[in-house]
Order: C-alpha cells, then sequence, then structure tokens
C-alpha cells in the first residue's frame, strides 16, 4: 500500500510539472502588438519568373513521413528507402523527407539533399515546415494560440531555419485562421497545396494586404504504398541545377510552380508514373511586356484563370496554351491558375506591385514591452499562490 500512495504520489508531481513546462511556455513569451498592413502599390510590377527557363523544371516534394520514435508519429509504414525508391520511380528530382521535429540525414551526401522536418505537436496542428533547418526548435505551444504565440514561432523559426513555412493552413478551422494571414509576417513561403488542403483563401489574404509570400506544394505523405498519398500536390521548381542552394535560391525568389493533380485511386504505380509521364503539363513562359501578362504551357489549358485582390476572379480564358491579361492600375497583385482537359491544375506565384525594384517586405510586429511585463507580473503571482497552495497540501 505504501508502495502505491509513493507512486501515486510520483505520478502526481510528474503530472503537475508537465502542466507547469506547458503552461510557462504558453504564458512567458512575448505579447506583440501588430501594425496595419499596407497592400502592394506603386509603378514597378515584380516577375518571379523573369529568369525562368522552360527546360529547368525540377519535380519536387519537401513534405514526407518516415517511421520514427518508435512509430509514435504518422508516417510509421514509411522507411527511407521505400519512400526514396516510390518517389524516384515517379520521376521525382528532389525528394525531401520532413519528420515531426527531427531532422532526418538519409541521402544527405546527395548534392540536392535540404534538411527539414516539420515543427509543432499542439492539439490544433499549428504546424511549420522548416526548410533548411539548422536545428529542430524543441518547444511549442500545447493547445490554444493567439496572434502573438503565431507570430512568436515564425520569428523564432526564422532564426534557425532557411524557409519557416506555414504548413497546411487550413487542416484545422482552430489553426491558422484565413484572418491571421493578414497580419502575420516574416516567412517568406506558405504551404497552398498540402495532400490534405488548398489554402488559397489563406494566401490570397496575406497577397491582399501586402505579404510578400510564394506559394509550395507537398503531398505531406504519411504512407507511400496508399497511390491517393503519393504525387498528387507538388512543387515544380525552375532551377539551373539540382542542387541544394538552386532549389532553395528558386523558392525565395517565387520562381517555382504549384501543382495539382487529380487522384485516381484504382491505379497501380506502374499506370500512375505513366499517367503522371503522359499528362504533366508545364509553364513555357511568364513574360511581362509592359503591362501585359503573358502566360503560355506544354499543354492546351481547358481554362486559365487571373485571380487578384481579394481573391477576385479578374479575368478567365478557356481552350488555349496561351493567353494574356493586361494589368490594370487598380490591381496590387495578379495570380494564375491553368486547369488541363485532365483535372491538372497549376498555381503561378503573384506579379505583384511596388515601389522600386529594391523590395522591401513589410513587417508589422513589434514586442509590446508593457504589455508583456504586466502580464508577466500577474503570471509569476498566480504561479506562486499555486506552488505555495502545492506545498501546504503536500
Amino acid at each position: 500500500m505504501k508502495v502505491v500512495k509513493i507512486f501515486l504520489k510520483s505520478l502526481l508531481f510528474i503530472i503537475i510539472g508537465f502542466v507547469l513546462i506547458v503552461t510557462s511556455v504558453s504564458l512567458f513569451r512575448p505579447s506583440y502588438s501588430f501594425d496595419e498592413p499596407k497592400p502592394f502599390q506603386g509603378n514597378y510590377l515584380l516577375n518571379p519568373y523573369e529568369d525562368m527557363n522552360p527546360d529547368n523544371w525540377i519535380q519536387s516534394n519537401f513534405h514526407a513521413h518516415t517511421r520514427q520514435f518508435g512509430g509514435l508519429t504518422n508516417g510509421r509504414l514509411n522507411t527511407n528507402e521505400m519512400l526514396d525508391s516510390v518517389y524516384s520511380a515517379l520521376g521525382f528530382d528532389h525528394v525531401g523527407i520532413s519528420d515531426y521535429n527531427k531532422i532526418n540525414y538519409y541521402d544527405s551526401s546527395n548534392r540536392s539533399f535540404i534538411p527539414a522536418y516539420e515543427h509543432g505537436y499542439g492539439m490544433f496542428k499549428i504546424h511549420q515546415l522548416c526548410i533548411g533547418a539548422k536545428k529542430v526548435r524543441i518547444l511549442d505551444y500545447f493547445a490554444f494560440q493567439n496572434l502573438s504565440m503565431k507570430q512568436h514561432t515564425l520569428n523564432r523559426l526564422e532564426k534557425q531555419t532557411r524557409l519557416a513555412i506555414p504548413a497546411h493552413p487550413s487542416f484545422v478551422k482552430k489553426g491558422y485562421l484565413v484572418e491571421d494571414m493578414k497580419y502575420l509576417s516574416n516567412y517568406k513561403l506558405m504551404e497552398v497545396l498540402n495532400g490534405f488542403r488548398i489554402s488559397c483563401a489563406h494566401w490570397d489574404m496575406a497577397l491582399s494586404n501586402g505579404h510578400l509570400v510564394y506559394l509550395i506544394g507537398n503531398d505531406d505523405s504519411h504512407d507511400v504504398t496508399d497511390i491517393t498519398d503519393v504525387a498528387t500536390r507538388f512543387t515544380m521548381i525552375n532551377a539551373p541545377e539540382n542542387n541544394a542552394e538552386s532549389l532553395l535560391h528558386a523558392l525565395e525568389k517565387g520562381n517555382a510552380v504549384g501543382v495539382d493533380f487529380p487522384i485516381n485511386r484504382d491505379e497501380s504505380l506502374e499506370q500512375k508514373i505513366n499517367r503522371l509521364n503522359k499528362n504533366l503539363p508545364y509553364i513555357s513562359q511568364v513574360e511581362l511586356k509592359g503591362d501585359t501578362l503573358w502566360i503560355s504551357a506544354s499543354k492546351t489549358f481547358s481554362k486559365i484563370k487571373f485571380i487578384g485582390q481579394n481573391g477576385k476572379e479578374l479575368n478567365s480564358q478557356k481552350n488555349q496554351n496561351s493567353a494574356h491579361y493586361v494589368i490594370k492600375k487598380d490591381d496590387n497583385y495578379v495570380r494564375t491558375e491553368l486547369t488541363f482537359k485532365d483535372g491538372t491544375t497549376l498555381y503561378l506565384n503573384p506579379i505583384t506591385r511596388h515601389e522600386s525594384e529594391n523590395i522591401v517586405k513589410q513587417r508589422l510586429d513589434h514586442i509590446n514591452w508593457t504589455k508583456t511585463i504586466i502580464l508577466w507580473s500577474v503570471y509569476v503571482g498566480v504561479l506562486f499562490v499555486f506552488a505555495r497552495w502545492i506545498l501546504k497540501r503536500k
């Protein structure tokens, strides 16, 4: 009986310690204030595809999981070798692994290897895809996250990784909210295309409020034996070489295209390989001639949509392999979506307005030290009272 009591008391203190750690991480972080955003404006039109070469498309996926932590995390059915083999067979030039909170160094001798991981283990899946990571950030918020918490995480991750990317923003309702993207800054890419969700509303909110954020598309694969889990959403990167620096530089510049490839649940891996080889289109031209945007593709598209401020459709054209749109002076940005006869959709990064060629990305967040100190003082007082109560109970 005495042993049981000792065990229960020890368990209680472990639980209390865990709660205190989680609470401290959530409470003792800076409180931010946010300036009001400003939409893109100016006479200079920035074309992220200015250096595009139609012969240099590199098929890439950066978000996939393998068996880690004894099979505790989702991805337990994938080995490194299985994942690499399936994606290579599907024609992918870059096969990235992004295990949960752990950098996987499989195939690290490859010139295109980029250390990556998926950060986050909170209840509402507010995750960040960390590409070009120097190390893993252990801390995260376990439960609710407000805007300050989300911004603080991005700020900390940006110091530890080349690209800290909000992952699958629309995956859960209480995760990244669409209205969050009006104020969040200090990140370069957003995972607009994910195997579970497409997050155009989040992307358009960011763009409409002047945040120069480019897209990335990923399968977020957890089981490569499931044909619907591979080569469904990915990124075509326009880079002169398939090495880490070239890929990262192209992603940062926006010289990439997101691909939504239609799912056929009844096909084999061999059939999907053949369908990709036969049907996958590519962009052959994204050119600005004055204020006119010209876009061409390798295949005839069934529809092209030009989309602008607040996600509004500005223009659409059908059944061509080339289209153009005259950018109006009140078009803050223009992005395009091309849908093909087989259902494949290509998502292009936006043309954006700026005051000059010297692009300055807006930062809206700054630490509100007055609010932070007041809140921290309150938290310390509450924890002190709680600790005294615990000691008295003991």
